[in-house]
């Protein structure tokens, strides 16, 4: 792929988050109803934290997708938040969701990645 000198960046970046997006929802739904069936169920409080910080980690996933989106419709996708500059390539394919460069990443102290939250210290 091409960057934003090709006509078709944005419609083929927003082809492939829309697909992250809908596999991530389904597997926030599945989270979500495996936890309220365990923790209804009774069939154990290790396995409903086990589930509840998998659907925690799932939904901030699923959040980065969308904003990630929109940034495809506001224009600015593949353009680091940070300093402005173009996000490579290779980091993109990656990471779709990702927000920053490389560089800010790594010299700004900026989480590697999408910089999704973690798990609170208190789910775990």
């Amino acid at each position: 792929m091409r960057r934003e000198d090709d006509g078709g960046f944005a419609p083929r970046w927003r082809a492939i988050l829309e697909a992250r997006w809908r596999i991530r929802l389904q597997e926030v739904t599945e989270l979500s109803m495996a936890y309220h069936g365990a923790a209804s169920a009774g069939t154990g409080d290790r396995d409903a934290r086990r589930l509840l910080r998998r659907a925690v980690v799932a939904r901030q996933r699923l959040a980065d997708t969308e904003d990630a989106l929109g940034r495809v419709a506001a224009g600015v996708f593949g353009r680091c938040e940070q300093c402005g500059a173009p996000i490579t390539e290779t980091l993109l394919v990656a990471a779709p969701e990702t927000r920053y460069c490389a560089g800010c990443s790594v010299f700004g102290a900026v989480p590697p990645g999408t910089g999704a939250a973690r798990v609170p210290a208190a789910l775990r």
